[in-house]
């Protein structure tokens, strides 16, 4: 981001910013810059050389268009089964980011029924509030996650970040259409990573 560096370290589900690098070029798992720039870096041991492929897919831009209104839709009993279930399974945990995107990497539904995931993300919406906890973006983002795949739906779980003051939140987003809320409040972040 500009002249910094920010690493999401999955492993060990930690964010590291670097103000002042320099001007350096993440594309996939490979970290280009001047030599100075790199010997910085592999002497922090925040880098180091690897054999391994550049599977890493670039993150989405950011979405810039909301979902269309859903038609009023009421909460049945199965998806408040659905959500208490997910809920308490969520909160027993806490993975690390590398475990979540272990879990939630291989996942297919439909993505391009936005009328049904409309209608899904508002009945998630009126189920959020009678939780005991509702957590920050990450717990919310993944239960939304988790109720549209139970409903044969899908989207890409976006992480971002922003530096000085550095902030890290992630949201769910289908292409340029922001699914877990409005486009206007992600616009000071970078996406980084996407599940």
């Amino acid at each position: 981001m500009g002249d910094d560096l920010v690493l999401l370290d999955l492993p060990a589900d930690d964010y590291l910013c670097l103000p002042q690098c320099g001007p350096l070029e993440v594309v996939g798992r490979d970290v280009l810059g001047t030599v100075e720039q790199i010997l910085r870096l592999a002497a922090e041991e925040l880098v180091r050389p690897t054999r391994c492929a550049n599977d890493r897919l670039a993150p989405p831009a950011l979405p810039t268009l909301r979902l269309d209104p859903a038609p009023v839709v009421r909460p049945t009993l199965g998806d408040i089964a659905i959500f208490v279930g997910m809920w308490l399974d969520a909160s027993r945990r806490r993975p690390t980011l590398q475990r979540l995107q272990q879990r939630y990497g291989g996942r297919v539904g439909r993505r391009d029924d936005f009328a049904a995931i409309a209608a899904r993300v508002e009945v998630f919406r009126q189920l959020l509030p009678m939780a005991p906890r509702t957590g920050a973006c990450l717990f919310q983002a993944e239960l939304l996650l988790r109720f549209l795949n139970a409903g044969g739906l899908d989207a890409d779980w976006v992480f971002g970040v922003r530096t000085f003051p550095f902030l890290a939140h992630c949201w769910l987003q289908i292409d340029r259409r922001c699914v877990s809320e409005a486009p206007e409040t992600l616009t000071v972040y970078r996406p980084i990573l996407a599940i």
